[in-house]
């Protein structure tokens, strides 16, 4: 009898054991998850042809955004900005405006913004088109 007491307090200080490493995981994961990067993958818009991806990084308060495009017309400089919203409902006014796409790169500092703030499909990249603003030429949701 003492044997089965013992065979089965140990094998309930296992699993107890175990569940915790578990939990123990999956918090850590869920910390992984809160992101010091997270890439944006932007399509083409109103037939522009052009698309490209943008890596925003956590630098200490800061969000650097890195901006690279294809098919973007030489040399001129397309207005790039973050907005609330997604690219199927996108708010007009800007929440973070992103330094001009000229020769299919850019780099902006946002300061003092959380990239956790940014994820979550609340907000959206868009380029605009350089002539009609009005023209979405790429877009992505920040997810």
């Amino acid at each position: 009898m003492m044997g089965r007491l013992f065979s089965a307090t140990a094998t309930a200080a296992a699993a107890t054991i175990a569940l915790y490493g578990i939990a123990g995981a999956t918090s850590t994961m869920g910390t992984m998850h809160a992101a010091s990067a997270a890439t944006v993958h932007l399509t083409a818009q109103h037939h522009s042809g052009q698309a490209g991806t943008a890596v925003l990084t956590q630098k200490g308060s800061n969000v650097v955004v890195r901006l690279t495009m294809s098919g973007l017309p030489a040399g001129v400089a397309e207005p790039a900005h973050i907005h609330p919203g997604t690219c199927a409902k996108l708010n007009p006014a800007p929440r973070y405006p992103l330094t001009n796409a000229t020769n299919g790169t850019t780099t902006t500092t946002i300061h003092n913004v959380r990239l956790a703030s940014l994820l979550g499909g609340k907000y959206a990249i868009n380029v605009h088109n350089a002539h009609t603003l009005s023209i979405y030429v790429a877009c992505g949701d920040i997810k």
